[in-house]
């Protein structure tokens, strides 16, 4: 009988255990499609991996010596967008709102600590809020300044979206045009 009842709560142990982790595997989950911005967001476009070798960090941190939350899981995603830009977005889940205002916090407290001005290479911070609480718009300035790209962050409930835009040709960016992407994938993620 004793061995019986030690068999049991063996098996009860594992099962525990084993839901256990399987709910912490369903938590983890990837971000869904839905969250991410569409063929119709993007002209036609329809996005797909990020290629090797993008310069620009999809979750930037100013200061190289000074850490920002990191997110729980994220996903990044590259489309043409027109004749010449190319745009990049980068979803993160937080662990809870609180998480994710804390790495916008952070990025603006870093923008405004270690921001270029616009003759240098490196970020130069543009606008606070422009999409609301938590968010911010900003530059990545490379040739010495001469030419760069935009940046659209915000926080939304746990999730931050960031959308980064190049321009190949130029080297100047829509701003427009990334406000309209970066508030499209706001209101995917509040879906």
């Amino acid at each position: 009988m004793r061995k019986i009842l030690v068999l049991i709560a063996i098996v009860a142990v594992a099962l525990v255990a084993g839901s256990s982790s399987a709910v912490a595997a369903t938590r983890l989950r990837g971000i869904a499609d839905h969250l991410m911005l569409q063929a119709e967001d993007l002209g036609g476009s329809v996005p797909g991996p990020v290629e090797d070798g993008l310069t620009w960090p999809l979750l930037p941190q100013p200061c190289a010596d000074a850490p920002v939350p990191l997110p729980v899981v994220s996903r990044q995603q590259a489309a043409d967008f027109g004749a010449t830009f190319r745009v990049y977005e980068n979803v993160a889940r937080y662990r809870n709102s609180n998480a994710a205002r804390g790495y916008v916090r952070e990025l603006k407290a870093q923008l405004a600590r270690c921001g270029v001005g616009g003759g240098d290479n490196g970020f130069d911070p543009v606008a606070d809020d422009v999409y609301g609480p938590d968010s911010t718009l900003f530059f990545g300035n490379y040739d010495l300044g001469d030419r760069y790209v935009a940046y659209g962050v915000a926080a939304t409930g746990r999730y931050v979206v960031v959308v980064l835009m190049s321009d190949a040709r130029i080297g100047a960016p829509d701003v427009t045009l990334l406000n309209g992407l970066t508030n499209q994938a706001i209101t995917r993620v509040r879906t």
